[in-house]
């Protein structure tokens, strides 16, 4: 086995380096028509460096990145940590306002987009007046000039820049519980030390033959989203292990499955939403043969779909349970617990990793409640995220000074440490492996005039888990339908958002003091569930 050394690369410019010098010609990226090997990736991400050291980068200022997945990515990522700024990529999911508001409370300096998002960027460019520098990266587009010609044009020395431990890298975008997405730090420590429980090299006995295990000739495939921890976090992992990360802008069914079968692909993340089509193109003959482990987190996978997976794709599963403040995954469901008998540890998320503490506690007193008992999960890394950008206040709330993070979900855990997800202390709703906090969809809908009050609430979904329904009481006099309401709400808020469902009341149920009894709301919907959340 090879001698990797990972503990010398603590940041993803160093692991390029290090891997461009000890396989220059692996291929390290492949998408469509283009394949870039360690070295190029080395030199390119040096010169994406160069160019914003020219545009006047400072260290730790932001860099943005609008746009689907693309090798570009890959490259701006190692030239802006090569900098030492920050990469903020941007949900392009999003609605115009959305966007506005993120790229400006981000401080987005220099902005990377396509050429598919340019001309949304051109609408909103006078409300962002700290944005300086604009690239397209398949320009140029009007005043904006082309990404790979500007590229081409810099420097492909080493900036010799150093990314300390501490030193934010990427900083992404969560939806917020009052209606505004905060921006969450992560640092160098929080997305590499924080892995020393996940991914690593197959040089430690301990491990080979376990899901920790990378084998460097593997291929993985990247199809979750750059703005998501999940599509970053595949990348960085890949590009670390040193192994070939296949990226597709974003989820094809039909490429996706071409690329298992093309590259043998042994290692893929996904919703179980996502799962479902994959046994379809199974069961019409696909041969998935290769993958050896899907990873998937958001939702349990319904023991009779696990049990399809099994049959017509026969390979290992593992269920993780996290979230972006904490830089990734918190507990694991190992591949050997999952069993075709369903077992009441399948209902569980898994148990914490191997460098996580977690504990459940009285959410008004923070105090840790007996096992069985349910509370606020707490957990607790070495490297949590550094804060919420320019929000000292929201950050306090949920990591205290000890380092716990509460992170507003209710469970329990057993005497063996499995952890039981049961409900959420926030008024959020997960739909395919979206957070949609239910504040923000409602504040949209009470911008519509002929909308008296509205609450938003999550629903079962066979396909996503959870979806969101609205109940909306309208002003006397006015009439509403919900394909009305529904197309208001898409020109406010990103499409996944958007209610589902919309039913009209004449009052909303409140309790005496007049608040929103959104137990009482969802609970016909929610009937003979284990708990009230996918």
């Amino acid at each position: 086995m090879p001698d990797y050394k990972l503990q010398e690369a603590y940041n993803f410019g160093d692991s390029i380096r290090f891997h461009a010098e000890r396989v220059p010609d692996k291929p390290a990226t492949i998408f469509e028509e283009r394949t870039v090997t360690y070295n190029q990736l080395d030199h390119l991400s040096n010169q994406v460096a160069n160019g914003l050291l020219a545009l006047g980068v400072n260290p730790q200022e932001r860099v943005g990145y609008y746009g689907k997945n693309s090798d570009y990515h890959v490259q701006i990522k190692g030239g802006t940590n090569k900098v030492n700024a920050v990469l903020v990529p941007v949900n392009w999911r999003l609605a115009p306002p959305e966007v506005q508001y993120v790229m400006d409370d981000a401080d987005i300096k220099v902005l990377f987009v396509t050429d598919e998002f340019a001309g949304l960027v051109e609408t909103i460019q006078d409300q962002l007046p700290k944005l300086e520098t604009v690239i397209v990266l398949d320009g140029p587009k009007g005043n904006w000039g082309d990404f790979a010609e500007w590229r081409d044009a810099q420097d492909a020395s080493d900036p010799g820049i150093e990314a300390g431990p501490k030193d934010v890298d990427v900083q992404l975008y969560t939806s917020g519980t009052t209606g505004r997405p905060k921006g969450v730090m992560l640092s160098n420590a929080t997305v590499y030390l924080g892995w020393e429980g996940g991914p690593k090299a197959p040089d430690d006995p301990e491990i080979v033959g376990t899901w920790k295990e990378y084998d460097p000739d593997e291929v993985s495939l990247c199809i979750a989203p750059n703005f998501h921890l999940s599509g970053n976090g595949s990348i960085m992992t890949n590009i670390r292990m040193g192994t070939t990360v296949v990226i597709h802008p974003d989820f094809d069914i039909q490429k996706s499955t071409q690329a298992i079968l093309d590259y043998k692909v042994s290692k893929i993340f996904m919703v179980p939403a996502v799962l479902k089509i994959l046994i379809d193109k199974a069961k019409q003959g696909a041969d998935l043969s290769a993958i050896n482990l899907i990873s998937y987190g958001a939702s349990p996978i319904p023991p009779e779909l696990m049990r399809e997976a099994v049959e017509y794709i026969g390979c290992g599963f593992l269920q993780m349970y996290g979230m972006t403040e904490i830089g990734g995954s918190a507990t694991f469901l190992e591949p050997e617990d999952h069993t075709l008998t369903p077992t009441e540890k399948m209902k569980s998320a898994g148990k914490p990793g191997e460098f996580h503490e977690m504990k459940i506690v009285d959410p008004t007193t923070r105090k840790e409640v007996p096992r069985g008992q349910s509370g606020e999960i707490a957990i607790r890394i070495e490297h949590p995220m550094t804060g919420y950008y320019k929000k000292p206040e929201a950050t306090a709330e949920v990591l205290d000074e000890d380092g716990w993070y509460y992170s507003g979900d209710v469970g329990k855990m057993d005497e063996e440490d499995y952890v039981y997800i049961q409900d959420r202390l926030k008024d959020m709703i997960v739909s395919g492996g979206e957070n949609i906090y239910c504040a923000e969809v409602e504040a949209a809908l009470f911008e519509h005039p002929a909308v008296r009050e509205a609450a938003v609430i999550g629903v079962p979904s066979e396909k996503w888990g959870e979806e969101v329904l609205a109940i909306v009481a309208l002003e006397p006099g006015q009439e509403l339908t919900a394909e009305d309401l529904v197309t208001f709400a898409r020109s406010q808020i990103a499409g996944y958002k958007v209610p589902k469902q919309v039913e009209f009341v004449e009052a909303l149920q409140r309790n005496a003091s007049g608040k929103l009894l959104k137990h009482v709301m969802r609970e016909p919907y929610w009937k003979g569930h284990d708990r009230r959340v996918s």
